[in-house]
C-alpha cells in the first residue's frame, strides 16, 4: 500500500498519537521529538511509531489497548 492508502484506510486507522500531557508514553524519551503514529493490528492492538520517509519505525505493541485508549 502507498502511505496515501494507508492513510485513508478505515481497517488500520492509521493515525497521530495525540495523548494528554499526562499520558504520553513518549514523554521524555529520545523519541520525543518525533511524530508518533498509531495504527490498528487486530481489533485489540495497537502499533505505535514514526515514520521518516518511506520508512515506518515500529516502537512499540499496546497489546492490552490501554495505550491507544489515551491518544
Amino acid at each position: 500500500m502507498s502511505w496515501n492508502d494507508i492513510s485513508i484506510s478505515d481497517g488500520l486507522d492509521y493515525k497521530e498519537y495525540s495523548p494528554n500531557k499526562e499520558n504520553n508514553w513518549f514523554k521524555n524519551t529520545k523519541f520525543s521529538d518525533k511524530k508518533i503514529y498509531k495504527f490498528r493490528v487486530t481489533q485489540k492492538y495497537r502499533c505505535f511509531g514514526y515514520r521518516e520517509l518511506d520508512t515506518f519505525y515500529v516502537l512499540m505493541f499496546d497489546i492490552e489497548h490501554k495505550i491507544s485508549d489515551k491518544g
